[in-house]
C-alpha cells in the first residue's frame, strides 16, 4: 500500500523540505512494536526532499506493507530552512483477507458418495473449521413451523383455521407412521431448527399433546363462526364469504379423514329456515354438509372468475372424497366443464386446484394432463449452487446427482392475486404430484424450494404456513421418511469421524452436525459417506469458516451469488452531450491517480425468493464518495428468472448483467 503525506507551503517564497515518517505503538504499554504491524518495503522508512512552490503544494510517498493487524500511530514532520510542522494520527491496520464460508449440501443418492472441499492454500493458520452435519429428512424441519402457528393470537375464521388443521393432520401423520406421544412430546416442534429457535419459539417447544387442545379450540371457534346460511365470512359477523367457506370446507374435510369427528350441528341452528330447501336448516346435515352446500349452489356463479370457482370446485370435490361420494353434482359437473374448457386461462395455483379436484371425482386421465401441465410451466434449477448470471459460475462440482436441486411454481417476489403466490402455488402443486404421480421427478426439489424459502421456522403467513405444513405431511407420508432405518459411517480424508444407526423417532433430533479435528483438514478435503445398511435417504451439509490470504480474494457464494466491477470514468468533450465518460474496466492489480473517477458495479443473484436483502460495500481504502448525499447516485434493476434465459441464453453462455 501507498502512505502519503501532502505539504502545503503557505509563504510566498519556495521552500525545500524535508519529509521523514515514524512509526510508533498506539499505546506505550503495546506488546507488539509498530514494526510488526507496518513496515517499509524498503530497509527503513527513507526521508524524501520536496520542492514546494509559493503558496502550492507536493506529496510524499512511502510503500509500505501490512504485516499484521493492530493500532499504530504514524507520525510525519517536515523541516524547512526556516519553517517546520509535523502531524501525527492513529490507524487500525487490517490483515490482507477476509472471513470466507463454503458450504455444500445434497443428498447421498446409493451406498457410497464422496464430496470435495476445496479450500484455499493461502488461509491464516488455524483459523480453518470444519464440520458435517448429516440427516435422514429434511421434512420433519416443517414440524418446526407449528409452534409458530399454535401460539399465534386467535384471530379470524382464516387464522383459526390455519391453526386447526395443520395440527389435527399432523398429530394423525405422527400416530398413522406408529410414533408414539412419548417418542416426540417434549423435542419434536421447535427441536429441529436450532438455529433460530430462540427467536421463532420464543415461548420454546411444544408437543404432541397441544396439538390435541388446538383441534378442539379451533373446531369450537369454526362451530360458533359458520352463519346460518352454512357458510363462513372473515368474521362471525357480516356476510358469507366463498373463499372463506371453501377453505374451511375443504379443512373440515381433511380433518374428519384425519379421525377428528365433525359434531352435528343441529343443537344450533333451531329454527333456522334453509333458503335453498324450505326446511330447518340443521334437519340431516351437519355442519359442513351445511357449508358444502352453501358452496354448491353458487358454484356456478363464478363461471367468470376462474381462481375462485377452482377453490371452489377444490374444496368440493375434498368434501366429496371424504364422504364417499364418487359422482360430482350438477352443478360441481358444469363447473369442472368449464375450467377445464378453458383450462388454458389457468395459472400453477388453480391448475393444482383443479388436477385434486380431477383425482377426487375420478377423472384419471385428465388429472395425468394436468399434471403434464404443471411440468411443462415449473421453474427448475437443477444446480442451485452454480451461478448463471455472475460468469466463471462459483459453483464447485460435486458428484452427478448429489446436488439437491431445486423447483417451483407461481410469481418471483411481488404479485397481486392470491393465486399468484410462489408458496402456496408450489405447496398446492406438490399435493398434487403426491395424489395422482407419487414418483414425480418434480417431487424432491419442490420440497426442497420450499423448505429453503421459509422465513425463519415459518413461511410468510399463518394460511401459506398451514398449506406448506398439510403438503409436507402428505411427503412425508408418501417418502417414508419418517420411518428410517439406515445406518452410515462419516469419513474424511480417509479417517472415520462416526458410525451411526438411525430408526424410529430418531428423525426428530436436530441434523447431526459432526466438528471435524483441524488437523485432519486439508487444501482439498473429501468427505465420504458410506451406508452399512438400510435404504433411507441421507442428506449432507458440508461447511468451512476460515480466514483467507488470496490475493486475489476468489470469489465464494452459497445460492447467494454476488460480484463486483470496477470502472474508471475517462471523461472526454463532445459536441452535443457536452463533457461524458467513458468506461473502462479496472483489473486486480492495475492503479488509479488522485483525482480520477471511479465507477462500482454490483451483480447480485439470488436462487431463492427473500423478503429482504441488505448489502453493504464499503469503499475502497483512499476512495471518497462524489455524491455526499446517501443513495446518489445509485441505479438498481431487477432481473426475475423468467428473464434470465431471454436476455443471456443459456447459463453456459450467460454474460454478466450490465446493470442487475
Amino acid at each position: 500500500m501507498t502512505l502519503s503525506a501532502v505539504v502545503n507551503n503557505n509563504t510566498d517564497q519556495p521552500v525545500e523540505v524535508k519529509v521523514s515518517l515514524e512509526t510508533a505503538a498506539a499505546t506505550p504499554s503495546s506488546p507488539a512494536p509498530s514494526s510488526d504491524i507496518l513496515a517499509p518495503v524498503s530497509a527503513t522508512w527513507k526521508p524524501l526532499s520536496l520542492s514546494i512552490p509559493p503558496h502550492g503544494e507536493a506529496r510524499a510517498d512511502w510503500t509500505a506493507q501490512v504485516k499484521s493487524a493492530g493500532e499504530l500511530k504514524l507520525k510525519v514532520t517536515g523541516r524547512g530552512d526556516k519553517y517546520s510542522d509535523a502531524m501525527e494520527k492513529t490507524y487500525t491496520a487490517y490483515e490482507h483477507g477476509i472471513e470466507k464460508f463454503i458450504a455444500k449440501s445434497g443428498k447421498a443418492r446409493g451406498n457410497d458418495i464422496t464430496v470435495k472441499l476445496d479450500l484455499p492454500k493461502e488461509r491464516k493458520p488455524q483459523s480453518t473449521e470444519l464440520s458435517v452435519q448429516l440427516t435422514s429428512s429434511m421434512a420433519v424441519t416443517m414440524l418446526d413451523a407449528l409452534p409458530y402457528l399454535i401460539d399465534y393470537p386467535y384471530g379470524c375464521t382464516e387464522q383459526t383455521m390455519s391453526r386447526f388443521l395443520p395440527a389435527a393432520i399432523t398429530a394423525k401423520t405422527l400416530k398413522d407412521l406408529g410414533l408414539q406421544p412419548e417418542d416426540v412430546m417434549g423435542r419434536v416442534f421447535g427441536g429441529i431448527e436450532t438455529t433460530h429457535a430462540a427467536a421463532t419459539h420464543p415461548n420454546g417447544k411444544k408437543d404432541l399433546q397441544q396439538l390435541d387442545e388446538i383441534v378442539k379450540a379451533g373446531l369450537d371457534r369454526l362451530y360458533d363462526f359458520q352463519h346460518a346460511d352454512g357458510g363462513w365470512g372473515w368474521w362471525k359477523e357480516g356476510d358469507s364469504d366463498r373463499w372463506m367457506t371453501a377453505y374451511v370446507v375443504w379443512g373440515l374435510s381433511l380433518a374428519r379423514d384425519a379421525g377428528v369427528k365433525i359434531k352435528d350441528a343441529s343443537n344450533r341452528s333451531a329454527g333456522v329456515i334453509d333458503p335453498q330447501t324450505g326446511l330447518p336448516a340443521a334437519a340431516g346435515r351437519n355442519l359442513l354438509e351445511r357449508g358444502a352446500n352453501y358452496l354448491d349452489t353458487a358454484l356456478v356463479q363464478e363461471e367468470e372468475n376462474p381462481d375462485m370457482q377452482a377453490w371452489m370446485l377444490h374444496a368440493l370435490a375434498a368434501y366429496s372424497a371424504s364422504t364417499k361420494t364418487a359422482a360430482p353434482s350438477k352443478f360441481q359437473a358444469k363447473a369442472f366443464d368449464n375450467l377445464w374448457t378453458n383450462r388454458e386461462k389457468l395459472n400453477a395455483y388453480t391448475r393444482a386446484l383443479l388436477a385434486l379436484a380431477a383425482h377426487h371425482f375420478g377423472k384419471t386421465d385428465q388429472a395425468k394432463t394436468l399434471i403434464q401441465n404443471l411440468e411443462n410451466g415449473v421453474k427448475r434449477d437443477d444446480r442451485p449452487d452454480a451461478s448463471v448470471l455472475i460468469q466463471p459460475a462459483t459453483g464447485g462440482q460435486q458428484p452427478a446427482g448429489s446436488v439437491l436441486g431445486i423447483a417451483h411454481w407461481g410469481e418471483d417476489g411481488i404479485y397481486w392475486r392470491w393465486s399468484d403466490g410462489g408458496v402456496e402455488a408450489t405447496a398446492f402443486a406438490l399435493r398434487a404430484l403426491l395424489t395422482i404421480d407419487p414418483k414425480n421427478k418434480l417431487i424432491e426439489p419442490v420440497t426442497n424450494w420450499l423448505i429453503k424459502n421459509r422465513r425463519g421456522a415459518q413461511w410468510n403467513s399463518t394460511r401459506d404456513t398451514a398449506i406448506v405444513v398439510l403438503a409436507m405431511n402428505d411427503y412425508l407420508r408418501v417418502s417414508g421418511e419418517l420411518k428410517p432405518d439406515l445406518e452410515y459411517e462419516l469419513l474424511v480424508n480417509g479417517t472415520s469421524i462416526t458410525r451411526k444407526k438411525i430408526s424410529g423417532a430418531d428423525v426428530f433430533n436436530a441434523p447431526s452436525r459432526f466438528v471435524i479435528d483441524p488437523k485432519l483438514v486439508k487444501d482439498t478435503n473429501e468427505i465420504r459417506i458410506r451406508r452399512k445398511s438400510g435404504d433411507g435417504p441421507i442428506y449432507f451439509a458440508a461447511q468451512a469458516k476460515f480466514f483467507s490470504l488470496e490475493e486475489p480474494i476468489t470469489p465464494a457464494a452459497n445460492e447467494i451469488f454476488v460480484k463486483r466491477d470496477y470502472f474508471k470514468l475517462v471523461g472526454r468533450p463532445t459536441l452535443l452531450k457536452g463533457y461524458v465518460y467513458d468506461k473502462e474496466p479496472l483489473k486486480d492489480g492495475e492503479s488509479v491517480k488522485s483525482g480520477e473517477r471511479v465507477e462500482t458495479l454490483i451483480t447480485i443473484e439470488a436462487k431463492n425468493n427473500y423478503e429482504y436483502l441488505l448489502f453493504e460495500d464499503l469503499k475502497p481504502a483512499g476512495l471518497e464518495a462524489v455524491e455526499i448525499r446517501s443513495g446518489e447516485p445509485v441505479y438498481a434493476r431487477e432481473l426475475k428468472s423468467g428473464a434470465v434465459e431471454h436476455k443471456f441464453g443459456s447459463a453456459g453462455s450467460a454474460k454478466p448483467c450490465p446493470v442487475c
